[in-house]
Parts: structure tokens; C-alpha cells; sequence
């Protein structure tokens, strides 16, 4: 099996639960980027400089590389940032020798979307794509693409639910705080979660929540202090808890489906990491791309591409892709153990994929006879 990629951290993103789950199965799985991803955020700055950062992501996909049991990873050299700029005849040239010296059995790359809409993604999927083509007739290859599902889930409603199970109150560590604020955005972004996540600014004595509204919004306190204030009938007003960083605000109230039974105010300017849930959006992630012409909905009111052939269960591998995610650590700066383990399970536990090759055959009859 070979995955054919753009930058290091697109593999497990895109298929590490099914690169694991064949891995453990005996199956020899090798990974290549074409770049080093020197382009890339830096979100830890004690992993990495602008100067170093190549060389970190180097060895960060090494790293992830032995969390899912690959026999093989290999950072090529082409420009992050730059591959859509390269010739197409260069790129498919590339993956043409890629392919000749590896000689998969199964190659795995981004379909037209890029999966994310990045156009790296989109030119690695494209070259890879027609090489597959150009090599069908002398080495049969099983081509997939790799498709990221519009879910339906609520990270709001999975974390409001855990927290108000807890049997002691929740308090999150700076790590934790960071962790969240990185791993919410980048799945509620890519589309493993339907939320709208956000950081907003409360200045000292303004309302986050007024006691009697709706439960539609759940709050992270990043910094600052809040009181939670119930007003009684006689219009009498008492302090009841106070809260400040690592906490959630409003959690009740989302797991119970009651209205807001207090006040929240804020005592310092507080930030917040605010989820509220969004309507679905034509098309995934970052970046431009075209909307999918067809979907098809799951039982779990997930969307995907009508075209989807593959479905892969890696459920029993969701924590080698959570510690290959973390071995990415100037991109992705969490401990793999923080999580809840049934939110990562519904939210990672199934890969899908487009069939490209060999080409389905064509359905002639309309009737069965």
C-alpha cells in the first residue's frame, strides 16, 4: 500500500486509521510527501523555528510513521505551498517513477476536492491520479481517494454531555486549554465536527449568558474570570459559583436541553472559545474548491460523495491515529490522552474512499430480468 501526499500530517489526517489497521494485518505500508511542509503554522513555538521547521516535520512524519506501523516514510523536496505552480507533466512524471519503483498493490492520494481544498492537495492528487491511468494497462493498481464526510456530529453537544457526567468539576490545564483550542478548530474546519467554533472577547461586566435564554451556545474560558449570577422572581440577584480558565460555562444547559437557569458575567475581560452550532456549508474546510454534485446521506445524517464505494471500520485504531496526529507536534501541540475516547471513536472511528481503478463497470440494464 502506498499514500501519496503533499505535505507531513496529510496522511494521518486523511487515512492513518486505515494505513494502522492494514500495517497490523502484515501489510508492508509506505508514505510519501512531496514536500517538507516548511510552508506550514507553527502552533507550538518550542517545536519548531521557520528555519528548523522542515527539518522537524521531517522527522515528525517519521514519528507518525512508527505510531501507525508503516514500513516506510519519505519527505521529497518540491515547494510547499508550490506544487500547484509545477508543471503537470513534471508532477505526473514524479508519481509515474514513484509508482515504478514501489510498485503498490494499492495507492491512496486526494481526489479533485484535495480533501481540504488546499491546492497542493488538489495538483498531488491530480498527478498521482493520471499516473495510476497511464500504468493501468501494464500494472493493474487499485487507486482510492481519499473523502472526508460532512458530519453531522456536535463537539459541543459530545464535550457538554462528558463534562456534566464527570463526578468532579472540570478544570483544564494550560496544555489542555491549548490542546482544545487547536483540536476543535482544525476537525470543526475539516469537517469531522458541525459546529462553529470561535474566540471571542467579553469585556469585564458584559453578559456571556443571561439566565432564561436558550442553551444554544457552549463557552471555554481561555482567560479572565466569570460569576454565575441567578436572579430570583423578586428581581434580586446572588452570586452562586465563579469560574475562570480551563472551565466550560453553559454545559448544563446544552446537555439537558434546558433554558440558561443563571447569569454569566464577566468580572476580568475574558476570552472564550466559543461553540455554537453553524449550518452546514456547501463544501469542506479550507480553501477553495468546487461543491460536490451528488451526496448521500448516512444513518448518522453525515453527508458524503454520492461516488463513495469504501468504507473502512478503524475503530480499534482511532488512538494510533490520535498519537500519529500528536507525533505532528509543531502542527498539532495535544496529548493524545486528553480526549474523551467515544468523541474520538465517532469522530474518527470510519475512513472512506472513492473507488477510481480499477473503473466500476457500467450498469446496462434497468430491470433485472
Amino acid at each position: 500500500m502506498l499514500g501519496i501526499f503533499a505535505h507531513p500530517d496529510d496522511e494521518t489526517l486523511c487515512a492513518g486509521g486505515t494505513f494502522a489497521k492494514y500495517a497490523s494485518a502484515g501489510a508492508e505500508v509506505r508514505v510519501i510527501s512531496l514536500t517538507k511542509g516548511d510552508a506550514g503554522q507553527i502552533r507550538d513555538a518550542g517545536a519548531a523555528t521557520r528555519a528548523t521547521l522542515a527539518a522537524v516535520r521531517e522527522k515528525e512524519l517519521d514519528a507518525a510513521g512508527k505510531e501507525l506501523g508503516l514500513t516506510e516514510t519519505r519527505c521529497l523536496d518540491h515547494p510547499d505551498g508550490g506544487l500547484s505552480d509545477i508543471d503537470g507533466e513534471t508532477l505526473v512524471r514524479l508519481a509515474s517513477e514513484l509508482l515504478s519503483e514501489i510498485d503498490p498493490d494499492v495507492v491512496i492520494t486526494f481526489g479533485p476536492d484535495g480533501f481540504s481544498g488546499h491546492p497542493d492537495h488538489i495538483a498531488v492528487g491530480a498527478a498521482v491520479t493520471t499516473a495510476c491511468y497511464e500504468m493501468q494497462s501494464a500494472t493493474p493498481i487499485r487507486l482510492f481517494h481519499c473523502h472526508l464526510p460532512r458530519s453531522r456530529m456536535l463537539l459541543r453537544d459530545r464535550l457538554a454531555e462528558w463534562v456534566v457526567e464527570l463526578t468532579s468539576r472540570f478544570k483544564g490545564t494550560k496544555d489542555f486549554v491549548r490542546a482544545l483550542s487547536v483540536f476543535s478548530r482544525e476537525t470543526t474546519s475539516l469537517g469531522y465536527a458541525a459546529d462553529f467554533v470561535n474566540v471571542e472577547w467579553f469585556p469585564a461586566g458584559s453578559y456571556l449568558i443571561e439566565q432564561g435564554e436558550a442553551a444554544t451556545t457552549m463557552y471555554f474560558l481561555l482567560s479572565g474570570r466569570v460569576e454565575i449570577r441567578r436572579e430570583g422572581g423578586d428581581g434580586r440577584v446572588r452570586v452562586v459559583d465563579r469560574s475562570g480558565p480551563g472551565e466550560f460555562i453553559g454545559e448544563v444547559g446544552i446537555a439537558t436541553g434546558r433554558p440558561r437557569n443563571a447569569h454569566v458575567v464577566a468580572v476580568d475581560d475574558v476570552t472564550s472559545l466559543t461553540f455554537l452550532a453553524s449550518e452546514p456549508v456547501p463544501v469542506f474546510g479550507r480553501g477553495e474548491q468546487p461543491g460536490l454534485l451528488r451526496t448521500r446521506s448516512l444513518p448518522s445524517g453525515d453527508q458524503i460523495d454520492a461516488r463513495v464505494s469504501t468504507c473502512i471500520d478503524v475503530s480499534a485504531f482511532v488512538g494510533h491515529k490520535i498519537r500519529a496526529t500528536a507525533a505532528h507536534r509543531s502542527q498539532y501541540p495535544i496529548d493524545p490522552g486528553m480526549f474523551p475516547d467515544p468523541i474520538l471513536r465517532e469522530m474518527f472511528g470510519v475512513e472512506y474512499f472513492i473507488q477510481v481503478l480499477p473503473e466500476p463497470e457500467l450498469d446496462t440494464s434497468l430491470f433485472d430480468e
